[in-house]
């Protein structure tokens, strides 16, 4: 399983299997690698101690020096993760974990300063994961052109033009995102066309999404599947705010309705974001956004929004408190031929509604309670509390990748109360290149999951190294 994906992930939920021992001997030898490489890596590296202030990142463009051209930049990533789940599928003994590793290689080419060439390549593989998942594309993709483009235009520009194999990422990513968290992440095959001006631009583009395939070569964008969109962004129309208007298109081809028909998916999605940072010790992000069209003849209506208020307090820890509230509309009726369930499109889904990333945006209504504490300059601390149910008693449980997590029973769930969940998370960013960090998430089910699966508790956790250079 793809514990947690934000960027950013994809959760897939394996199939239940009986109980199993401590461990076997590859899954040993990955915890065992992993414990290596989080302890030695700061000595491997030659960074061990906290860097000065006025430390440069090593990156292989500062290792070059005059060697590495001015037009030409280079830059990369290696990073470590180990997961562990407990209680998957929400059974007792039905635990797993595995490995993930990462890296990448950047090259940007800039001959004039209006024109500049990107590429990125991935390499994405999964030690110790079971056979039943070495295939997902979700946590393996061995050695992949991951980004390929070409922009046309200058920072400063009023216009820019970019084509190619690229990251798409607007807003808070709950819609349009490349979920940084997922061993693979997501990439478009897209043409995307940016104006700008004083204190507002507007992104035009179209788009089609890249499936990572670790069985293919060189991954495909989807056939049949398309996005186009407009968003945009004003600045300080409100002091110390940004609102962000969009509307999305999103089309498929050979899709099916709940009443099993065939046809072509219209999904529209409208929507309005308002965000600040600049107001004090106050910040919020709040949005609404509705959705309509058709799916293989049947009408859409459905809705979501989202509101999080956070105050920050100049005291001993830093400590910031907020609270934020959400809500994805669910069907009411899956016989109506009416598509109530909204759909969060291409979203960065890690952790959003919480680190055990067991619930989606769809049919969801959640609050969540945390703080984010600095006991030391170079140790992050956020401690979360969520509460969730489901939106309609009619509709299912879903992941935050959109998939049926838990089914309802037929005639609809008699308690909509879907449990609660607490999360702790550090980072430490060891020096400017590398980090360490780790959480630890525990779902206790509610009467919904209790009542339609064995209604084990979940506990996740995981430990990562990242090295940028």
């Amino acid at each position: 399983m793809a514990l947690c994906q934000a960027s950013q992930q994809v959760s897939i939920d394996p199939p239940r299997r009986p109980p199993r021992g401590n461990g076997s001997a590859s899954l040993k030898r990955v915890v065992l690698a992993g414990l290596i490489w989080i302890l030695s890596a700061p000595v491997a590296f030659g960074q061990g101690g906290a860097p000065k202030r006025d430390e440069t990142p090593v990156t292989l463009q500062s290792g070059l020096g005059d060697e590495l051209p001015s037009w030409l930049s280079l830059s990369g990533e290696f990073r470590f993760r180990f997961e562990n789940g407990q209680g998957l599928g929400y059974s007792e003994g039905s635990d797993d974990g595995y490995g993930l590793t990462r890296t990448r290689l950047e090259v940007g080419v800039r001959p004039v300063s209006w024109l500049n060439f990107g590429i990125q390549a991935q390499d994405s593989r999964a030690p110790g994961i079971r056979p039943a998942l070495a295939n997902s594309g979700a946590v393996r993709d061995p050695i992949d052109l991951r980004q390929a483009y070409a922009e046309i235009g200058a920072s400063r520009s009023p216009a820019s033009l970019k084509v190619g194999r690229q990251a798409l990422i607007y807003g808070d990513s709950r819609l349009i995102g490349a979920p940084n968290w997922s061993n693979t992440s997501r990439v478009f095959d897209a043409v995307r066309l940016q104006v700008r001006g004083s204190g507002a631009k507007l992104d035009l583009f179209s788009a089609s999404v890249v499936r990572n395939d670790p069985n293919r070569r060189l991954n495909r964008s989807v056939e049949g599947e398309y996005l186009h969109g407009l968003y945009g962004s004003l600045e300080n129309v409100i002091p110390g705010s940004t609102l962000e208007p969009y509307l999305l298109w999103q089309t498929k081809s050979s899709v099916v309705n709940e009443l099993n028909a065939h046809g072509d998916l219209d999904r529209y999605t409208l929507g309005f974001r308002a965000w600040g940072k600049g107001l004090g010790p106050w910040d919020y992000n709040a949005a609404l956004v509705r959705q309509w069209g058709q799916v293989a003849g049947s009408d859409i209506q459905a809705w979501a929004y989202y509101a999080e208020l956070g105050y920050s307090i100049e005291a001993r820890l830093n400590p910031r408190l907020y609270i934020h509230y959400n809500f994805g509309s669910g069907d009411k009726d899956s016989q109506d031929g009416r598509f109530g369930g909204f759909v969060n499109l291409y979203p960065t889904t890690a952790f959003l509604y919480g680190r055990a990333n067991r619930v989606g945006w769809r049919n969801h209504k959640g609050l969540r309670l945390g703080s984010e504490l600095k006991p030391y300059s170079k140790l992050t601390l956020l401690l979360e509390f969520h509460s969730f149910w489901l939106a309609s008693k009619n509709d299912a449980l879903y992941s935050p990748g959109g998939r049926v997590s838990v089914a309802p029973p037929s005639g609809g769930a008699r308690d909509a109360k879907v449990g609660n969940e607490v999360d702790a998370v550090f980072t430490v960013p060891v020096t400017s290149n590398f980090s360490l960090g780790g959480g630890l998430a525990h779902m206790l089910p509610g009467p919904f999951v209790k009542a339609n699966t064995p209604g084990h508790p979940f506990t996740y956790s995981y430990l990562f190294s990242s090295y940028r250079f």
